[in-house]
């Protein structure tokens, strides 16, 4: 049996029926052989972040566990991706609307710098839709460049809205049914 590595995935949609497409995309990936679905945070619903857009958010964190390596997780998730029908334009700048997009923010505590990947995920610490839902889940996951814990991190991303450093980040949480 292959080595299982657990991974933490960041799902988002801000089109279409988002509920249902995060629901149906993490149940697919629990379709893979490759990989063993641990748990999901709630949903909550934000406003977009780095990116200007009359639809609200849906995130989500998942924890799961798989044999693949970050290089071949990547390439599934943007095969989901394209199956909810997710089109990134080409020559576009920046964030975009989106039905599904699928990010891995960590991957046991490997580090990687790569043209098509970068773990950690470097905007963790800067998006209180990626650190809600994975403190719900998982608040003592360290992370393997600071050290600090998904709480600590939260923490001082509220500390920094509070103190102007950063614009403020509306999230609700929500339940998927």
């Amino acid at each position: 049996m292959s080595k299982r590595t657990r991974a933490w995935i960041g799902l988002g949609s801000n089109l279409g029926d988002s509920r249902t497409i995060l629901q149906q995309a993490w149940q697919g990936l629990g379709q893979e052989k490759a990989i063993i679905l641990i748990t999901l945070s709630s949903p909550y619903v934000t406003e977009p972040v780095g990116m200007e857009s009359e639809h609200l958010f849906l995130n989500a964190i998942g924890i799961l566990e798989t044999s693949l390596t970050p290089e071949s997780l990547l390439p599934l998730l943007q095969q989901v991706e394209l199956g909810f029908g997710r089109n990134k334009k080409t020559g576009a700048d920046g964030y975009q609307d989106r039905l599904l997009d699928l990010d891995i923010l960590y991957y046991g505590d490997q580090v990687l710098s790569s043209s098509d990947l970068n773990l950690p995920h470097p905007h963790i610490a800067d998006r209180l839709f990626v650190l809600a839902p994975l403190t719900e889940i998982d608040p003592d996951h360290s992370d393997p460049l600071t050290g600090k814990t998904a709480e600590s991190m939260q923490h001082e991303l509220l500390q920094r809205m509070k103190s102007g450093e950063i614009a403020f980040q509306e999230i609700n949480r929500d339940i998927w049914f």
